[in-house]
This record gives C-alpha cells, sequence and structure tokens, in this order.
C-alpha cells in the first residue's frame, strides 16, 4: 500500500534537512526521488550511502552493490525491470559517513541509532513494508535495535514485532570475505547463487511481478548497470 503522500513527503523534508550528527558532514543524501516504489512493499536497506553510488544518484550502484543488483535481474528473469520499479532502496543512516580521506567507514553506532530514532522508524511506519532485505549489521541492528550477528543470521527469516519480515544479509564488500567463510559462502558467486534464489523466494512470495511494467525480457550480466 502506498504510504499517504503528503506525510510521506513531509517525513523526506525533514529527513533532507537533518544535521543531527556533526560526524557526517556534510550530510550528503540520495535524492529521495532515486529511492524505488515506496508502494512495492519491499524494501532493500543498507547501512548508509556510499561516495560512489551517491555519485551515480543511484542506490546500490558501487562494483560490489552491482551484484545485488545482478542477483535481483536473475530472480525476476526471463523478464526485465529497472528494481526502482518494484523495490524501495534505502538506508540504516541517511547521510554519507565519510573517513578524513574522503574514503566510505562504517556508520557508528551513535550514527545509526540517532538516525533510526529520528528517521528510519517514522520511514517504516508510514511505508508499511511487508519485507526488508537488510544488508550489513548496522541495517539489521537499527531495526531490532539490539545487537544482532551476521555470523548466526544470514540469509535467516525473522519476524518483526512490527509484522513485516526481515532478512539480515552479509554485505559483499571486500572486508566481509572472511565473515562469507563464516556462513558458508564459498566465493562471491557463490553468494550472488544464494541471492538470486533467496529473491527469487520472496518475490514469488510476495507476488511482485504484478508491479513489473512490461518489457522484453533479455539477457542480463553481472557488469550491466541495472
Amino acid at each position: 500500500m502506498s504510504p499517504p503522500t503528503r506525510q510521506f513527503a513531509r517525513f523526506w523534508q525533514h529527513a533532507m534537512a537533518c544535521r543531527e550528527c556533526p560526524t557526517l558532514a556534510p550530510w550528503r543524501k540520495f535524492d529521495p526521488a532515486a529511492r524505488g516504489n515506496p508502494a512495492a512493499g519491499v524494501i532493500i536497506l543498507g547501512e548508509a550511502p556510499g561516495r560512489v553510488s551517491l555519485d551515480n544518484q543511484r542506490p546500490f550502484s558501487n562494483p560490489r552493490n552491482l551484484i545485488i543488483r545482478s542477483a535481483i535481474a536473475r530472480a525476476i528473469a526471463p523478464l526485465t525491470a529497472p528494481p526502482e520499479s518494484f523495490i524501495y532502496f534505502t538506508d540504516a543512516v541517511k547521510c554519507w559517513p565519510s573517513a578524513p580521506s574522503g574514503a566510505n567507514r562504517s556508520p557508528t553506532a551513535r550514527e545509526a541509532a540517532t538516525c533510526a530514532r529520528l528517521h528510519l522508524r517514522r520511514e517504516l511506519t508510514l511505508l508499511r513494508p511487508r519485507v526488508i532485505f537488510a544488508f550489513g549489521v548496522r541495517a539489521a541492528t537499527a531495526l531490532f535495535e539490539r545487537p544482532l550477528r551476521l555470523s548466526e543470521n544470514h540469509a535467516r527469516p525473522l519476524d518483526h514485532p512490527a509484522g513485516y519480515r526481515v532478512i539480515p544479509l552479509m554485505h559483499p564488500s571486500t572486508i566481509n570475505i572472511a565473515g562469507f567463510h563464516r556462513v558458508g559462502l564459498r566465493s562471491l558467486d557463490h553468494y550472488e547463487a544464494q541471492l538470486t534464489e533467496l529473491f527469487r523466494r520472496e518475490f514469488a512470495r510476495l507476488a511482485v511481478q504484478r508491479l513489473l511494467p512490461l518489457t522484453t525480457p533479455t539477457d542480463t550480466t553481472r557488469g550491466a548497470d541495472l
């Protein structure tokens, strides 16, 4: 169900103006229009925006995140559609956490807790999702407001007290490769195959195909920027 338009617009007006965390200056965020379909009931939740994706003004569009987009494309094949037409992309922390060098860094626990309190909870109340794919420990923790070990919960559906399903997932970043082995993942190809099957199962359960625009089936490769 679509969130109330005026309330959702006010939510984003407030979130875009937020300067609560001095550590997140200059407070770079995605344009809300880039986030996809708020009526879909399917959310991909990241920890925070990254520099490359912000430069693209397209969530989850850096090279490693294209693995996730490729898995989405494979899950709906032979149909094709931009993920933004049937998924809503958001982050636990709305602003880019940058290191002094200008590189990405992980958001701190305080930044994540502050943004969850001020923005994420309200956002999810308005969206009323059916399933959230939470990539990264900060994303999953922000939803449950308690520590959650990805080594124990990767790809395991969890019921949230608010009534939606949460699937915590390791992010395919280089720093997580050691963690892959702890959850039985042999490689990035294995990760993508597992993610494809997970998306396929959840999309079928939620009948997301009804949201897809009519398109001509085409072959999709990992390198494509969907």
